[in-house]
């Protein structure tokens, strides 16, 4: 029955195992493959596709990491998801560690690194608009400028599946600013908005500016873990899993969150922060292409590009968007105007497809060094795993040192830490690699390590 719906085209474009992740995918979302269902072993499709193991191996494991397959060790590939319409843990706010000057390696989760971003190109789009005076010289639209709208609709239906028109998209500086406008066209105070608590303070402090209240949600390794029982106005989720540091939320719990906000007449937004940048396997398409009509799409380029360019957008469903539209002329532009411009030419001629290809390249390779580099220079009983989207190495590291004295010892040997925390008798270290050059990541994890275990070594 499965070769019944498999198409693949050799001569075709499309990388050929794309054509089998979205043909096997398609069927799971027909019901034309159930739940438990024994797909063909790797060998035994690729020799009957006339396929390499390796376009097989790559379809299925990105059907795992999405969650419509599950691998079982010596027994093989199964369906894991259900029917499906288809369609179409950071808990500390980082600390300003004073003077930057006495910062030699930075572990935080601020900066990104310099050689990884095209600089020259950036300054010339920038220089290209500054030399249109009769551009600049106005101010710009409230929703944002047209052109970086009708880049952001291809771009990121090309990169994330989601599904906009430049009339549904706002652009803001920063998700803060974003949530503001949001909050404000839903106009009354006191409604619940449900999200976990802890890993994203800025988006919590909105909430509370707007007075609104918060449901606290717990969740596993799979993302929140959603109530049916719960009701709330909005529920507020990270699909990447970028935030808490955990895999992106799987197919069946995302019908899942669909059917309740459907359910509750509630809304959805999806912070996709970093979900473009997973480097192990194709990153997971956003929430938003499932439900277009429930979901407000977030999505920034702080890592993408550079943090300093404090560019975000927003895709609205339709109802809402109408509703910002009647409004907008009583809103200002909260992002340049400049550098919107400037994005909007840096993505229209393939400069930003080619800087996340770069990045994911490199992404890739730096978190690979920092792993060996942390795993050689900490113990053994060290626990240590790579957070992908979240561009950090997690450390959970056995000691009675109080955290306050470890981060003090860290800044005074040079290393600015990021966020961290304490569960259970274990120190939680997330140590980004973004915005440290790889050829220096050895010494920096020595010099940490150091730090961290001076009294195991005294």
């Amino acid at each position: 029955m499965l070769y019944d719906f498999l198409n693949v085209d050799k001569s075709a474009d499309k990388l050929l195992y794309e054509q089998l992740y979205d043909n096997i995918k398609q069927a799971i979302g027909r019901g034309m493959l159930k739940k438990g269902d024994k797909l063909p072993s790797i060998r035994g499709l690729s020799q009957d596709l006339g396929l390499s193991r390796t376009t097989v191996e790559t379809a299925y494991d990105q059907l795992c990491s999405e969650g419509f397959l599950t691998n079982c060790p010596k027994r093989g590939f199964f369906v894991e998801a259900e029917d499906f319409e288809t369609l179409g843990e950071l808990l500390l706010p980082e600390k300003n560690n004073g003077d930057f000057s006495l910062v030699k390696w930075d572990f935080s989760t601020t900066g990104v690194d310099p050689s990884c971003t095209d600089l020259k190109f950036w300054q010339r789009c920038i220089k290209d608009v500054l030399d249109m005076p009769h551009i600049i010289s106005s101010y710009g639209e409230p929703q944002g400028e047209y052109e970086l709208r009708a880049a952001l609709c291809e771009y990121s239906r090309r990169v994330r599946g989601v599904k906009a028109s430049p009339e549904m998209i706002v652009i803001g500086a920063g998700t803060q600013t974003l949530l503001s406008i949001l909050l404000g066209l839903c106009g009354d105070h006191g409604y619940n908005a449900a999200m976990e608590v802890g890993f994203f303070p800025q988006g919590e402090q909105i909430f509370s500016d707007f007075r609104w209240n918060i449901t606290p949600l717990r969740a596993d390794k799979d993302g929140i873990i959603l109530d049916e029982n719960i009701e709330s106005r909005m529920l507020f989720i990270n699909s990447s899993g970028s935030i808490r540091g955990c895999a992106p939320i799987p197919i069946n719990k995302r019908n899942k969150i669909i059917s309740w906000a459907n359910h509750h007449d509630s809304m959805i937004i999806e912070d996709d922060f970093n979900g473009e940048l997973r480097f192990s396997s194709k990153p997971v398409p956003a929430l938003q292409g499932m439900c277009p009509s429930r979901v407000v799409y977030i999505g920034s380029f702080s890592k993408l590009l550079l943090p300093s360019v404090r560019i975000s957008y927003m895709v609205l469903p339709p109802e809402l968007a109408q509703r910002f539209v009647k409004r907008m002329q009583n809103y200002n532009q909260t992002s340049s105007k400049t550098e919107q411009l400037a994005l909007a030419r840096y993505i229209a001629c393939g400069r930003l497809d080619r800087q996340l290809r770069r990045l994911r390249k490199a992404y890739g390779e730096k978190a690979a060094v920092m792993y060996n580099a942390v795993r050689a220079e900490f113990p053994s009983d060290t626990i240590v795993e790579i957070i992908e989207t979240a561009l950090c190495v997690r450390i959970k590291l056995k000691t009675d040192t109080p955290l306050e004295i470890l981060r003090k010892r860290a800044e005074e040997s040079g290393c600015r830490l990021g966020k961290c925390r304490e569960k259970n008798g274990l120190k939680y270290f997330y140590l980004s690699f973004a915005g440290i050059p790889a050829d220096v990541i050895p010494k920096a994890a020595a010099a940490l390590s150091e730090a961290l275990l001076k009294d195991r070594s005294e």
